[in-house]
């Protein structure tokens, strides 16, 4: 084979990789934050009808439609999520086990920026607006921030550890996903 069909062939090869891991990284940010956003609304509702206590003076009115806003950004977000290639990182057949690590890791952390520079960018747009809508901007900046540091600690490594399991438990072959949705939901919380 030639050189040049050879340098094609290796091209594709990793652009399949890298497609899988970041469309895999993405979903799983973007289930993170719907995931978030809509307890965020929950709870928000749950103020403004005076279920439980806030510190927020807000009438029900303004609660009751931030809560609306944050929990349909949730909703859209899971359902970006849903409706992408979730999960489609488990079909890269014929790659190392590091080489999907490292994808997953460049991907995540290019995630994590682009959530981050998302919240940055919100934050001018933002201003002036109730409280909730502030703490649901909040919330896709510790998305980004576990994306770029707890994911590709933790996370990844873990789901990478998960394909060594042995072959009698292969349900557990099975977890990587929710392995890394896991770590990323938790770290997530506690940078909020």
């Amino acid at each position: 084979m030639t050189e040049a069909g050879t340098s094609l062939g290796r091209t594709k090869r990793y652009a399949v990789l890298a497609y899988g891991s970041f469309s895999t990284m993405a979903g799983i940010g973007l289930i993170v934050a719907g995931c978030i956003l809509v307890g965020l609304a929950v709870s928000i509702l749950l103020a403004g009808f005076g279920f439980i206590e806030s510190d927020l003076d807000l009438g029900t009115g303004a609660m009751m439609v931030s809560g609306l806003v944050v929990g349909v950004t949730g909703g859209f977000f899971i359902g970006l999520a849903v409706e992408g290639p979730v999960g489609r990182g488990r079909s890269l057949v014929g790659y190392e086990t590091w080489e999907v690590g490292l994808g997953r890791i460049i991907s995540v952390l290019l995630v994590g920026l682009i959530a981050y520079l998302l919240h940055r960018f919100l934050l001018g747009v933002l201003e002036g607006l109730p409280e909730p809508i502030l703490q649901a901007n909040d919330v896709i900046r510790a998305v980004g921030v576990a994306g770029m540091v707890a994911m590709p600690l933790v996370g990844v490594p873990l789901a990478m550890a998960i394909r060594f399991a042995p072959t009698q438990n292969a349900w557990l072959k099975r977890a990587e996903t929710p392995a890394m949705f896991l770590v990323w939901a938790v770290a997530a919380l506690l940078i909020l």
